[in-house]
């Protein structure tokens, strides 16, 4: 897979020609979500399509139950949703303020 930047992910999680790799399945599986979902130009059948094949493929390749990566994106979800409620709410005080 290559994307825009230039930067090439092989299936073994290797980027570009370096020899890194994120061992931790489900923080490799966290950032594939984050990555897919951020992108702004995707519409929400891509992403969802995306998405679904992202889940079936870290179920399949990690051996984790379903319920428990769903579990996972539910909770990334709830956390992202609080981050940014809590920022939007500082930046509204902070306009406030001004």
């Amino acid at each position: 897979m290559i994307t825009e930047l230039g930067y090439e992910i092989d299936t073994e999680g290797n980027i570009g020609n370096e020899t890194r790799r994120i061992e931790d399945l489900q923080l490799r599986f966290i950032l594939l979500m984050t990555i897919l979902n951020s992108n702004q130009e995707s519409d929400l059948e891509t992403k969802q399509r995306l998405s679904k094949h992202a889940l079936e493929s870290c179920h399949k390749e990690s051996g984790i139950p379903m319920p428990e990566l769903i579990s996972l994106i539910q909770r990334m979800t709830k956390e992202v949703k609080e981050i940014t409620d809590y920022i939007e709410r500082k930046m509204q005080e902070w306009e406030a303020a001004r």
